[in-house]
């Protein structure tokens, strides 16, 4: 599930120079920080439990884990602790495509109906536009006869089947727009072609080669009882989840894992793909939308260098996976407790990137005074719910609607205290993204700013 305090128009993939790998080594001073972050997060009561990894260089140089995964049983919260990992299960999926390609036995531009000819409504979809996210497919939520409680049982070929009475929202190949349907019908494709369960495929192709012995499809093999308890509610106010039913799950959110076995993930995926599956999986879809989306990961930047990140939220657990693969820098996040309920609980999008500043700490870049003014400007603008529409190309016009403007919330941050310029980046239509560090009261977000050729305002972006 992608979440997160931002709202941005994204018209095309962003290729910033590839700068030279850190050599900046992992000090006891951030480890000490980070153990702080962890602390707080949880003596706060944000969140039962915590666990967080870092990976550098090819190797786990942190992992620990803060308070509990079972309250009941006041049970502790270790890197080993299995979770759910949520919608991070997609790059297990779109993994296994790629892997079916390699050997020959699909290829991405497929027509999804030559292997899921019962899905109709997908006539001309490719699997590619089904992994990009650009299918233009509905949202299974949207299926008629369906009961939407995702703690009931249900069977996978029901939904595929009550999907044939929903209209597409959109020309396939023509906007982004996330979908967990599109990958449970990923995982048909995986189970069609390869010939086995979507839990067996991932179990022999993935995880046992890249020894990630603790990680496993909970849809087929079932939880083991060491694993974190999910909750949901308020700070201080935590209750037991029930757990969703695995079709609600199948080929988008049902690997269970721990932070040890992920980091090996980040780590083997080179081993496993070949560059151009690789290449495949990392290069955004380039269509509209609030996203860029690759293959299973959101293609992103952060200090103008590539980042890339996927999310997890089902009920009783959020997670997050973020590489900034020029740096060799990966860093994931684990919490048993969802957002549904309240935003005040622990996000682990925010602590991803509240560790990468304490990691890799972004520099001052120099950007001329009138950008960071007329940035800052639009940051108050975007508060106060007074959009100058002319100041803004076509499409970030339509994408900031007034209801997005209206749920942005961005006036509850205050006023900025510091709009600090990390990076300038020139895009290959002429125009130049900006990323500024700002700090308000409560924290410290990224903002992405950008202009076309023409002086058009073409993204807006405040995260984590």
């Amino acid at each position: 599930m992608l979440t997160g305090f931002a709202f941005a128009a994204l018209l095309g993939a962003i290729a910033p120079a590839t700068p030279a790998p850190s050599t900046r080594a992992f000090t006891a001073t951030m480890e000490h920080a980070i153990d702080d972050l962890g602390n707080r997060i949880v003596q706060g009561k944000r969140s039962p439990g915590l666990a967080v990894g870092i990976v550098a260089g090819g190797r786990i140089v942190y992992a620990h884990g803060f308070g509990l995964s079972n309250v009941a049983r006041s049970t502790r919260f270790a890197p080993g602790t299995q979770t759910y990992v949520g919608s991070i299960s997609k790059q297990f999926t779109a993994a296994a495509i790629l892997l079916l390609q390699q050997d020959g036995k699909l290829k991405l531009d497929d027509p999804v109906t030559r292997y899921v000819p019962e899905l109709t409504i997908a006539k001309n979809v490719t699997i590619r536009q089904l992994l990009n996210q650009t299918s233009g497919l509905p949202d299974e939520l949207d299926a008629p006869g369906i009961d939407q409680d995702r703690t009931k049982s249900i069977k996978v070929a029901d939904i595929v089947a009550a999907m044939n009475n929903v209209q597409p929202v959109s020309p396939p190949g023509s906007q982004f727009r996330y979908n967990n349907f599109n990958y449970l019908v990923a995982g048909l494709i995986v189970e069609r072609v390869s010939g086995i369960p979507l839990s067996d495929y991932l179990q022999q192709h993935i995880f046992i080669p890249l020894l990630m012995n603790q990680t496993f499809y909970a849809g087929d093999s079932g939880v083991s009882p060491q694993h974190a308890v999910g909750y949901t509610g308020s700070p201080g106010n935590f209750v037991p989840t029930k757990p969703w039913d695995p079709a609600w799950l199948f080929g988008d959110g049902g690997v269970v894992s721990n932070v040890y076995d992920l980091a090996k993930w980040d780590i083997g995926m080179p081993l496993l793909l070949r560059v151009d599956a690789e290449r495949d999986m990392f290069t955004p879809s380039g269509a509209p939308g609030a996203e860029q989306y690759g293959l299973g990961w959101v293609i992103d930047e952060r200090g103008g260098k590539r980042y890339i990140w996927h999310n997890g939220e089902i009920g009783g657990y959020h997670t997050m996976n973020a590489l900034l693969p020029d740096d060799h820098v990966a860093v994931i996040v684990f919490a048993n407790v969802d957002a549904f309920r309240s935003r005040s609980v622990v996000q682990p999008e925010e602590v991803a990137a509240q560790i990468l500043d304490i990691v890799l700490p972004p520099a001052r870049a120099h950007v001329d005074n009138a950008i960071v003014s007329r940035a800052t400007e639009w940051l108050g603008r975007v508060a106060n719910k007074n959009i100058d529409r002319t100041q803004l190309t076509p499409a970030l016009s339509t994408i900031l609607s007034d209801d997005v403007i209206a749920h942005a919330g961005y006036a509850a941050l205050g006023k900025p205290l510091d709009v600090i310029p990390i990076a300038s980046v020139s895009q290959s239509d002429g125009g130049t993204l900006y990323e500024f560090l700002v700090r308000f009261q409560s924290g410290s977000y990224h903002y992405r700013f950008g202009l076309t050729s023409d002086g058009k305002i073409d993204e807006i972006l405040l995260v984590p």
